[in-house]
């Protein structure tokens, strides 16, 4: 079941002109002017492990570099979580890569180069370190027979609004995934507004900004349907405001929907929490109920981030 941050990243990071304009942005000179962008394509493979899907989305990208084909590996962490054995996992993913092609190009005498590029936009600054072999004892002992390499580590979280660049889509991307969930933002959406309304104006423009809204009112604990209307909806063009209340009124139903269903949950909790406590029911029971409905709320973010 995907969660609303894979949803987001793959929506927009799907799209070409987002991950090209990421990769002028943010990627190394070198690369950025020897890559021949028009060969750009996007797998649908996926390489995370089925039990962190939760915590980790990913997307590969081909395209020819100096006339060779190589891979762009994106890993975007999205438990805010500063993970120390995130080298281990890219190079995992890597091997897993490899293997694909290997299937895939039998005849193959050569792997292609992968540059591993790691998507950060947790609370806390990133401080572990990016090379594989940091995490090996003996390190210099062993140094002739251990793998060495590095990935690209690109930690939003250190980013200011204004050092966010990019395709308007990329910048609403980059900037809202980083706030969504702070306390205040409220005034960070309103000095989205701007960018909401240049992306009115593009072709798909509405479509995103439909996901993007589904997407904040599933992770943001302080921004209502209201504020959207009271802000957004008056710096629109005309021909775009029914759109957006019509949007807003739908987040606005799901939204007592989905209050209406957590209420629901937390007291059937509480009513195995205290049956556990008094001892009326076995424990292994309780416990097993409690746990079905923890991720039962778990889930329901979901459900109406893909409804």
């Amino acid at each position: 079941m995907d969660n609303p941050h894979d949803k987001l990243f793959k929506e927009t990071m799907s799209r070409k002109e987002n991950a090209v304009s990421f990769f002028r942005e943010y990627l190394s000179e070198d690369i950025v002017s020897n890559a021949d962008w028009r060969t750009l394509s996007i797998s649908k493979d996926s390489f995370i492990d089925e039990e962190l899907k939760e915590r980790f989305s990913d997307i590969v990208y081909t395209v020819r570099v100096r006339g060779k084909q190589m891979f762009i590996y994106i890993l975007l962490e999205h438990q805010s979580y500063v993970d120390p054995w995130m080298a281990f996992r890219v190079l995992r993913y890597m091997i897993k890569i490899w293997e694909l092609f290997i299937k895939q190009n039998p005849d193959a005498k050569k792997l292609p180069g992968i540059l591993p590029v790691v998507f950060y936009h947790g609370k806390d600054k990133w401080k572990t370190n990016k090379y594989f072999k940091n995490l090996i004892k003996n390190q210099n002992l062993m140094e002739s027979y251990i793998p060495d390499f590095e990935y690209v580590l690109k930690d939003f979280s250190i980013y200011t609004d204004e050092e966010i660049k990019g395709s308007v889509m990329l910048r609403l991307f980059l900037a809202v995934i980083k706030n969504a969930d702070l306390p205040g933002f409220v005034n960070e959406f309103k000095k989205l507004v701007p960018l909401f309304v240049e992306l009115s104006k593009k072709k798909t423009g509405m479509e995103y900004i439909e996901a993007i809204l589904r997407y904040i009112f599933n992770v943001s604990e302080v921004l209502k349907p209201k504020d959207v209307e009271d802000v957004l909806i008056k710096a629109l063009e005309e021909n775009k405001r029914g759109a957006i209340m019509t949007i807003a009124e739908q987040l606005r139903k799901e939204g007592e929907i989905k209050g209406e269903i957590k209420g629901e949950i937390k007291g059937k909790i509480k009513t195995y929490q205290e049956l556990l406590t008094t001892g009326l029911l076995p424990r292994e029971l309780a416990e097993k109920k409690i746990a079905e409905l923890i991720e039962e709320l778990k889930n329901l973010n979901v459900q109406f981030q893909t409804d």
